[in-house]
């Protein structure tokens, strides 16, 4: 099955797998503040859509789904830039606490600061197999 795919999309594939792992790494990780934080929704949301549109445009290698891949993997790294953020300001927020949410934060795991960076990475690895330059080799309907 995959002798007859090109590189590109053997490139968007492995990208898609990426966001296939990034799905189940950021549910298992977010589960606990998925009420407390409404953000915390975004990276799995966000990973579930980029897996079925990679999946989709792999086996429909279509020019429009092509460049639509392009535009979620340039998003994953406004994901990544925006959980970078976000992991961030919480460690530094966390000077004037009260009592209570002092008790709350010790419970809590500590976050990995650059955990969100795994979006970059995913968005790199789409980017070399979507990039026009190196001839996303559309296949057309004859």
């Amino acid at each position: 099955m995959f002798k007859n795919f090109t590189l590109n999309r053997l490139l968007v594939l492995t990208a898609s797998a990426g966001f296939a792992f990034l799905l189940a790494d950021t549910i298992i990780e977010h589960f606990n503040t998925f009420t407390q934080e409404t953000m915390s929704f975004i990276p799995p949301i966000f990973s579930l859509i980029g897996f079925i549109t990679g999946v989709i445009t792999v086996l429909n290698w279509k020019p429009e789904l092509v460049r639509f891949m392009h535009i979620i993997f340039f998003a994953a790294f406004i994901i990544a830039a925006a959980g970078l953020y976000f992991h961030i300001v919480e460690e530094m927020s966390e000077v004037n606490l009260t009592t209570e949410e002092q008790l709350h934060e010790a419970n809590e795991k500590e976050k990995p600061l650059l955990a969100p960076l795994a979006f970059a990475g995913v968005g790199v690895m789409g980017l070399l197999g979507t990039y026009r330059k190196w001839n996303a080799e559309v296949v057309e309907d004859k």
